[in-house]
């Protein structure tokens, strides 16, 4: 589902850096979080952050899809905004998503969240 506003790239840019930068301060408490693998981790950090899903392998697959375009060589801006044009999540839950996603699956990109 897209989110039903567009706004400018510029715009996207700048509520996309706080966004994140917001997230990851906020998941900093809960990125060591002991869970038996990887998945379990990431929805273990999105239900903290009160981000409720009814299909926990489409999080996770798209979780994975925010590391893969991280790997490509894409921002976690260009990350944060193909989440927020797939789901319908909020610009605040988008952006915890894409930190949740990151922290558990390429955390080697977490230190370039902020």
């Amino acid at each position: 589902m897209l989110f039903p506003h567009r706004i400018s790239p510029i715009a996207t840019t700048a509520i996309c850096a706080a966004a994140i930068g917001l997230a990851s301060v906020a998941a900093a408490g809960t990125a060591g979080a002991s869970a038996g693998t990887a998945d379990d981790a990431f929805l273990a950090q999105m239900q903290t952050q009160r981000i409720f899903v009814n299909r926990p392998q489409e999080a996770v697959t798209q979780g994975h899809l925010v590391c893969a375009e991280r790997a490509a060589g894409r921002s976690g801006g260009y990350a944060y905004a193909m989440v927020l044009s797939r789901t319908n999540l909020s610009a605040t839950k988008a952006a915890h998503f894409v930190v949740a996603a990151t922290n558990a699956y390429c955390p080697q990109f977490s230190a370039q969240l902020n």
